[in-house]
């Protein structure tokens, strides 16, 4: 399978006060002839796709229509990365054709994107992570991993002040009084 890998796009980014937008429309345009002449597989766009949360209407106008015609090519897996708003970047994801898979969720990050070989069969399997935000990531994969282990999502030991784990606990890492420091 021919797979072509791409990031940091950073669509609506300024250099030096001077709007990039032309430049970036020449690359989507490169972008868009390579998938089709190599025949690639898939492209998979990994993260900061545009330069900020909120980007200039121009940048979203070039993304929307780089993806329509990559999905004419190929098939698309887009995360965001850092600089994108997952939110913004994921609305309507529900709603994509197939050629198109857009993965910002966290609950999806165990769920594979399938690209099925030229015979339809199960090709390659893109385990497709959106920027994971550490506070957010904190408190959503460990119940997220105990779901999917089957598993009852771990409690902190109380202490004796009842206050959080007791540094000597096991569920702070320090069996037995002895390993790593918190």
């Amino acid at each position: 399978m021919r797979i072509l890998h791409t990031s940091d796009w950073h669509l609506g980014r300024t250099f030096h006060g001077r709007v990039l937008d032309d430049a970036q429309a020449i690359f989507a345009d490169h972008l868009v002839e390579l998938a089709r002449t190599e025949a690639v597989d898939a492209v998979v766009i990994s993260g900061d796709v545009y330069d900020r949360a909120i980007p200039p209407t121009d940048s979203v106008l070039l993304l929307d229509d780089t993806l329509r015609r990559l999905v004419g090519a190929t098939r698309v897996v887009l995360t965001p990365g850092n600089h994108d708003s997952a939110q913004r970047l994921g609305f309507g994801a529900g709603l994509m054709r197939r050629e198109l898979a857009i993965r910002t969720r966290t609950a999806e990050v165990d769920r594979p994107v399938i690209i099925p070989t030229p015979d339809g069969g199960d090709g390659l399997y893109v385990y497709a992570l959106p920027y994971l935000d550490p506070d957010a990531a904190r408190q959503s994969l460990p119940p997220l991993l105990a779901d999917r282990l089957g598993e009852s999502p771990e409690t902190p030991e109380p202490t004796s002040d009842g206050g959080g784990p007791d540094p000597g606990s096991a569920a702070s890492g320090n069996e037995k009084g002895r390993g790593l420091p918190l």
